[in-house]
């Protein structure tokens, strides 16, 4: 009798342990899943990495910043056109603005970083290319709100691609890429005031998720 409860039990163990390889053997690991690990969209186009492509903009039909990293690790210099589609949710907002840059080989590019707007060719990491011009693409009106997406179009060497790029508030880390009343010769825009801008808690503070509270309620 107790050969069998003991049989019956090990049958069991048995079962249990082929139960939970058998979902792991079957349930994709989320590891594996391809993931964005910013708040931008990750992308390639031929030989450039398009990394965190975003837009910062203060809300509706306000003008915004294009901001995004490229990277050219080939052994070439490639040049990346940027297109923005401001007229894809149906309003008039005029000319899509677009804009090339050129990547030195094994360079980095940043779009939209704080320092173009000083006139300061913060560009080129590690290493600066003199007439690289200013890395600063200015959107006239962006016509959806802060957490939703605007249509982004990168073309380098015969390849175009399509970014759904996040428009966010200009807070937080964000909150020094604002446009300016100039940003390019014939150009003329203006940024809301920074001060009617509602950022929210910064992580950490109240009203946000602190570390070891996610599984609390």
């Amino acid at each position: 009798m107790k050969l069998r409860q003991r049989a019956a039990v090990a049958l069991v163990t048995v079962a249990s342990t082929l139960g939970v390889a058998g979902c792991s053997t079957f349930s994709p690991a989320v590891v594996l899943r391809p993931y964005d690990p910013s708040d931008g969209k990750n992308a390639t186009v031929a030989t450039v990495e398009v990394r965190n492509a975003l837009v910062v903009s203060a809300g509706l039909d306000e003008p915004g910043v294009v901001s995004v990293t490229l990277v050219n690790d080939s052994l070439e210099d490639a040049t990346v056109t940027v297109a923005a589609d401001v007229e894809a949710a149906g309003l008039q907002a005029g000319e899509a603005p677009e804009q090339t840059f050129t990547i030195p080989a094994g360079h980095v590019v940043q779009i939209g970083a704080p320092a173009a707007v000083d006139g300061v060719d913060g560009g080129d990491i590690p290493l600066g290319v003199d007439e690289q011009a200013p890395a600063w693409m200015q959107i006239p009106q962006v016509p959806v709100v802060a957490g939703e997406t605007l249509p982004l179009t990168f073309r380098s060497s015969g390849v175009e691609i399509e970014v759904e790029a996040p428009v966010l508030l200009p807070c937080f880390e964000y909150s020094e890429i604002t446009p300016t009343a100039a940003p390019n010769p014939g150009v003329e825009t203006a940024a809301a005031d920074q001060e009617d801008i509602q950022c929210g808690p910064a992580l950490g503070e109240e009203g946000t998720i602190r570390e070891g509270q996610a599984g609390e309620h």
